[in-house]
């Protein structure tokens, strides 16, 4: 491999921060439905799992099994222990949402830059090769 386990790496937090990107929607789309706690996924067991190397992907031992759903990427998903509970039990702050999104953006951002970053390189590389 190339880069050795960075792209994969890049890739695992890249997939992960659409998936957050997708809670965090889920939030602001639920702000008026009362009693929905707001969720948030888990980065450091995230960070983890990816430095310890790809998943092994499950297998489906019986016809009769469920499949893993491709959005399904073992990501642990939990109610937002920052969350503070309104007048009708909904515990979603739209101005804390909107920071987490915002961050979130940024660092997926940031993550895209140092793939390109490293695909130029190696284009540049290859280049310089001939």
């Amino acid at each position: 491999m190339i880069f050795g386990k960075d792209l994969s790496i890049l890739k695992r937090l890249m997939d992960y921060r659409i998936f957050r990107q997708g809670v965090i929607s889920s939030n602001i789309a639920n702000i008026d439905t009362p009693g929905y706690k707001a969720k948030d996924v888990e980065f450091s067991k995230e960070l983890d799992t990816a430095m310890r190397g790809p998943r092994v992907a499950l297998e489906k031992t019986n016809p009769r099994h469920i499949g893993v759903s491709p959005l399904d990427r073992g990501y642990k998903v939990e109610d937002d222990p920052y969350s503070r509970i309104g007048n009708d039990s909904n515990t979603v702050d739209i101005d804390r949402e909107m920071v987490k999104m915002t961050e979130n953006h940024i660092l997926y951002n940031a993550t895209a830059r140092i793939v390109q970053q490293k695909l130029e390189w190696l284009k540049n590389t290859i280049g310089g090769i001939r």
